[in-house]
């Protein structure tokens, strides 16, 4: 028998590791891990644990030329 969750019993740990389950090829491993703070702690697959400034995602370059008011998010 497999045993259901309940408020009391899932953690915060299950739910991530259900939706990784749940969602394996659909690409919100990355989003995932951010939100729930284990991306520069987690490893999965390829993926080792990243510097934090890999939190967010780079601002493609074409926007940069076409804007020269903004600037290229940190460590890329």
């Amino acid at each position: 028998t497999t045993e259901q969750y309940t408020t009391g019993t899932l953690t915060l740990d299950e739910l991530l590791a259900e939706r990784g389950r749940e969602f394996i090829f659909e690409g919100f491993r990355r989003r995932d891990l951010i939100r729930f703070g284990k991306f520069h702690t987690a490893s999965w697959w390829d993926h080792k644990p990243t510097a934090e400034t890999k939190s967010v995602f780079p601002i493609p370059q074409q926007q940069i030329a076409m804007n020269p008011n903004l600037k290229q998010n940190p460590g890329y």
